[in-house]
C-alpha cells in the first residue's frame, strides 16, 4: 500500500487535506460469463433478487487502467463544505456528522463538486469511471469483494449491519481494499463518470438503456439500505428512487 497525505489550499485560504492512496494501474478484464453471473446469482439468491439486476455483468471486454490518486473515503460533509457550501445546505441533515460521507448528491452536482476542487485546487480531481471504481474494489488479484472473496457483514456499512443510516467514514477497517481504500462497499453509494450500456456480449435479457433509473450514469458499492450484492466488486448499479442521489468519490491521474 502507498499512501500519501496531500494538502490542498482553496483561494480563501481555508485548507482542505485529502487522504489520498496512490493506486497502480494494470489490464483490467470486464465481465464475466453467463454461468460465471448464474453461479453468483444462485449464491444470493436467499435475497430474492430477479436475474436481471446481475445479468449486466454479462459480457467480455478489457480496459487499460492507468496509474491513480484516490481518496481513501468518499468526499465528507465537511470537504464538501469547503468547496459547495451551497450544497450542504440543501442536503445535510443536523443529526448527521461532519465526518460522515456526503449523500444525496445528483450526477450533476457530484460534477460540479469535482470540477470546482480540480479549478480550484490545480489537481485533475474527477468521478472515477465504472472500470476505474471496479479496479479499486477487485485489486490486482481479482477479488469478489474489496476485502476478500467472502462476505463479511462487519467490513461494510450494508442492510446486514444493521446501522439504518450513514456513518463516519473510513469507521470499518476491515473492509479495506487491496491499496487500503476504505468504504467501497456500503455507507454511500458512489457515482462514476461512466453511462451505463451493455457489455460487449451481454446475454439477451440484458436492457439497451435502463429508462426506470434516475440518471443514465453507473454508481457503485451500494449504500447502507441496500444488501450485500452490492458490496460485490463487479455489480453494476444505478440510482432507481426519484429522491435519492449518491455520494461521491474523488480520483486524479496519478501521471
Amino acid at each position: 500500500m502507498r499512501a500519501s497525505k496531500v494538502d490542498v489550499i482553496t483561494r480563501s485560504a481555508r485548507p482542505l487535506s485529502l487522504d489520498l492512496v496512490e493506486v497502480p494501474g494494470l489490464t483490467l478484464p470486464i465481465g464475466q460469463t453467463v454461468e460465471e453471473v448464474k453461479a453468483t446469482w444462485r449464491a444470493h439468491a436467499d435475497l430474492d433478487l430477479p436475474w436481471h439486476y446481475f445479468a449486466k455483468q454479462t459480457g467480455s471486454r478489457c480496459d487499460e487502467i492507468g496509474a491513480l490518486y484516490v481518496q481513501r473515503c468518499p468526499l465528507t460533509w465537511a470537504e464538501l463544505a469547503t468547496v459547495a457550501p451551497d450544497l450542504v445546505l440543501g442536503l445535510k441533515q443536523t443529526d448527521v456528522g461532519w465526518d460522515y460521507p456526503a449523500d444525496g448528491l445528483s450526477w450533476s452536482e457530484a460534477a460540479e463538486v469535482a470540477a470546482r476542487l480540480a479549478e480550484l485546487h490545480g489537481l485533475p480531481f474527477r468521478l472515477p469511471t465504472e472500470s476505474e471504481w471496479e479496479r479499486l474494489a477487485r485489486g490486482s488479484d481479482d477479488r469478489m469483494f474489496p476485502w476478500g472473496n467472502s462476505f463479511d457483514a462487519k467490513c461494510c456499512n450494508l442492510a446486514e449491519a444493521n446501522v439504518g443510516g450513514t456513518e463516519a467514514v473510513g469507521t470499518r477497517t476491515d473492509g479495506a481494499s487491496e491499496d487500503g481504500v476504505l468504504d467501497l462497499a456500503g455507507n454511500v453509494d458512489e457515482w462514476t463518470a461512466s453511462v451505463y450500456a451493455p457489455l460487449p456480449g451481454a446475454h439477451w435479457t440484458v436492457p439497451i438503456t435502463e429508462t426506470w433509473s434516475v440518471d443514465p450514469h453507473v454508481t457503485r458499492g451500494g449504500s447502507f439500505a441496500h444488501h450485500r450484492d452490492l458490496a460485490l466488486s463487479r455489480r453494476r448499479h444505478a440510482v432507481y428512487r426519484p429522491w435519492q442521489g449518491a455520494g461521491l468519490r474523488l480520483v486524479a491521474d496519478a501521471s
